[in-house]
């Protein structure tokens, strides 16, 4: 993940105080999906923890959850409020974990960063569990309806990076050697439909939006059974799929509060096709 980016997201988990994080996961939409899984599948692994919520989520149902996550200042301070959990500041894709350690792993929303794909944080998922060992893997849905409005609208993104336009609307200035979008792009794969972030200092890679035959390519060559597969959040998908059309993150809900438009398209729209993730259920064959 680029530095700038990861940065932003340090802040963002330590801004808001675990305990209000670990009970905001009460109503997140797979929290019955991990407690069925993961009460038969112990101990767990959250891989990119962030904040550390889920660990501490995890343990409050009598579940044993440990957290890695190349944070050291979110894992000191979740291994301070979280003494019962185990917290790495380390590369989820080289862990240095022992082989065979956790019955289940979570992986939400993480392994889409990296600029050269997910394969070898997916092979390092397979190392670290036990056979007939468990993971729920979620990422960004790149299916076709996104990837199409994307393209749509990418004139009206790029257009958020021109020094003229941020001077007439007031915006702050880019830094003199700003990384161009051109820069950005140098080194991904454009089949995976990359999603790049403006900062200050310019443009930078943010994350991969996969479509089900390149995830399930990678679980596969990784070694994993896939077990379910489907598309979730599908209020977070029409937002990131129709902008502000559709409706505007709620910060403080933590949610997406959907327009009048929104609404209709969630109506005739199915999760299927306008999800926010892709989300797998896989597991690590007894024997290979």
């Amino acid at each position: 993940m680029n530095q700038a980016v990861a940065i932003a997201f340090e802040k963002s988990f330590l801004s808001a105080s675990l305990e209000q994080q670990i009970r905001g996961c009460d109503s997140y939409e797979l929290a019955p999906l991990f407690l069925e899984l993961f009460s038969k599948s112990q101990p767990v692994l959250e891989a990119g923890c962030g904040s550390g919520r889920w660990c501490g989520w995890l343990y409050g149902q009598g579940i044993a959850a440990d957290g890695v996550d190349w944070s050291q200042a979110l894992c000191d301070r979740a291994a301070a409020e979280m003494p019962g959990c185990r917290f790495y500041a380390r590369d989820m894709a080289d862990s240095g974990l022992p082989d065979g350690s956790y019955g289940g792993l979570m992986a939400l929303g993480s392994i889409e960063h990296s600029l050269d794909g997910p394969g070898r944080a997916l092979a390092e998922f397979y190392r670290l569990l036990r056979p007939s060992g468990v993971a729920v893997i979620t990422v960004p849905y790149g299916g076709r309806l996104r990837r199409g409005c994307r393209a749509l609208s990418q004139p009206l993104e790029l257009a958020k990076g021109s020094r003229l336009l941020r001077r007439l609307t007031g915006k702050a200035p880019l830094a003199p050697q700003a990384s161009t979008m051109g820069n950005a792009r140098q080194g991904t794969n454009a089949a995976w439909h990359p999603q790049f972030a403006l900062s200050l200092e310019g443009w930078s890679f943010y994350e991969y939006a996969f479509n089900r035959q390149q995830m399930d390519g990678f679980l596969a060559a990784a070694g994993f059974r896939i077990v379910r597969r489907f598309a979730a959040f599908t209020d977070e998908g029409l937002y990131h799929t129709f902008g502000r059309l559709a409706g505007r993150w709620n910060d403080a809900a933590a949610r997406v509060d959907l327009t009048p438009a929104g609404r209709l398209l969630r109506k005739v729209l199915p999760t299927s096709l306008i999800g926010h993730m892709l989300c797998y259920v896989v597991k690590k064959p007894a024997t290979r």
